[in-house]
């Protein structure tokens, strides 16, 4: 139910912008999860925020309990229970492969779980980021044949929850 809600409402959002604005896509994207994380009692950061030492920006981070970043963006590495890449419609290409993988690996050296997260993607899809692609865990909402076509929700978010609900047991109790 979740992954319907969540894709209904991006596309929603997206076709009442006007015009095709991947940022404001991205932006509803993580918005959106955001919400249905703290539905589910998972507690989240702002969007789009950093981790001292870490040259990337984490478009949501998972903190472990009771943990407040600095100026709401920055974040100590033992502050974070996990790491997640949102994307509305997937991977274009090599590239986004490349800086996923990148930009986790960096997380990773100081001790931070990652997770991709799409909101949808073609089955199929050459260029789809995956856990074997990556070596990072991957989650998908739902999966299409031709973009703004039908979907098809998946289970996936029972999964992101559970992952994420392990990430923050790893973490302080407090």
């Amino acid at each position: 139910m979740v992954a319907e809600q969540v894709i209904a409402r991006a596309r929603e959002l997206k076709a009442s912008f006007g015009v095709k604005c991947s940022k404001f896509s991205g932006a509803v994207s993580v918005e959106l999860v955001r919400a249905a994380l703290a539905a589910a009692g998972i507690p989240t950061s702002s969007r789009d925020v950093f981790v001292r030492g870490v040259p990337v920006e984490v478009d949501l981070i998972i903190p472990h309990r009771a943990q407040e970043a600095i100026l709401g963006v920055l974040y100590e590495p033992h502050q974070v229970a996990a790491a997640l890449e949102i994307k509305n419609s997937g991977s274009f290409g090599t590239a986004t492969i490349e800086k996923v993988t990148s930009d986790f690996g960096r997380l990773r050296e100081v001790g931070i779980a990652c997770a991709y997260l799409t909101l949808e993607e073609r089955r199929g899809f050459r260029w789809a980021v995956s856990s074997e692609r990556i070596g990072y865990p991957c989650f998908t909402l739902g999966w299409h044949k031709a973009t703004g076509g039908p979907f098809e929700a998946t289970a996936e978010w029972d999964q992101l929850v559970l992952f994420l609900e392990n990430c923050r047991g790893k973490g302080n109790a407090s």
